[in-house]
C-alpha cells in the first residue's frame, strides 16, 4: 500500500515531508513513513544503552524505542521541554521506534525537482557536517525562508 501511495505522489511530481526543528535547523522525513507524533513524552531510561537511545515510551500499550535525533546528527544533547515531540515511524521503516525532536514543524510539500542531492564537501573542510549526518541525509530543498534537510528515516536505527 505504501509503495502505491509513494508511486502516485512521485508521478504527480510532489513530495510531502513531516518537518521538525533540531538546533535551529529544519529537517524533514517522508510523511509516508510517519505513524504519529506524540507530545506526551514519558520516557523510561535504558541503563547502559548507547547515548543516542533516549529511552522507551509506552503508547497505548505498545513500547517504542526513542532515539535522540540531536545526538544522531552530532549536535549536543538538549533538554526535553514543552515543545519537544516524539515522531513515531511505521513498521515498514523499522521495528517500533521513534525520534525525539526539539519541536515539530509543518507538513511541507515540494516539487520533486526542487530537491537537490546532498553531497558533502569531500575535502573534509566542512567541520559542521559529520560523516554520520551525511549518511542520514537524503537531500536538501531550498524553501522560501529556510533550507529543508531531508533525512532517511530507514537509516536511523543503524546510525550508532
Amino acid at each position: 500500500m505504501k509503495e502505491k501511495i509513494r508511486e502516485t505522489v512521485e508521478r504527480e511530481g510532489k513530495r510531502q515531508f513531516c518537518s521538525f526543528h533540531i538546533a535551529d535547523h529544519l529537517f524533514g522525513v517522508d510523511i509516508l513513513d510517519v505513524k504519529e507524533i506524540k507530545d506526551d513524552i514519558s520516557l523510561t531510561i535504558v541503563h547502559h544503552a548507547p547515548k543516542e537511545v533516549r529511552g522507551f515510551v509506552n503508547i497505548r500499550g505498545h513500547v517504542y524505542l526513542v532515539l535522540d535525533l540531536r545526538l544522531l546528527l552530532d549536535f549536543e544533547c538538549g533538554e526535553v521541554d514543552e515543545m519537544s515531540r516524539v515522531v513515531l515511524f511505521k513498521q515498514s521503516v523499522g521495528e517500533s521506534f521513534g525520534i525525539l525532536v526539539d519541536r515539530i514543524g509543518d507538513m511541507v510539500e515540494v516539487d520533486e525537482g526542487r530537491i537537490e542531492d546532498y553531497r558533502p564537501d569531500e575535502s573534509g573542510s566542512s567541520a559542521e557536517i559529520s560523516r554520520r549526518k551525511a549518511d542520514l541525509t537524503m537531500g536538501i530543498c531550498k524553501l522560501e525562508e529556510e533550507l529543508l534537510i531531508i533525512l532517511n528515516a530507514e537509516k536511523f536505527l543503524n546510525a550508532f
